[in-house]
């Protein structure tokens, strides 16, 4: 791309710097502990995994959905759930 010849021009005039800081704002939410995913958590079936993130989301303020399963013949083998509004 040339940028001489590009027709965007920043206006520096119209920065809003009242904001800027290094502080880390208030969570929108506050979880319960208990319902927090950890690394390394475990689940004996992918239903209890679904429903376990399920009240996280609801919990945190957002949803879910399953993106990819992975299976092997008619077995799942993992299972891929994130936010519902991932990439958007």
């Amino acid at each position: 791309m040339d940028h001489s010849t590009s027709d965007c021009q920043l206006n520096p005039g119209k920065v809003d710097y009242e904001f800027e800081s290094n502080e880390v704002p208030e969570p929108l939410s506050v979880v319960d502990d208990e319902l927090v995913p950890k690394v390394g958590m475990t689940f004996t079936t992918f239903e209890d995994a679904g429903k376990f993130y399920r009240n996280y989301a609801k919990a945190a303020g957002f949803s879910t959905r399953v993106r990819c399963t992975n299976r092997k013949g008619n077995e799942i083998k993992n299972q891929l759930i994130t936010c519902s509004r991932e990439g958007k």
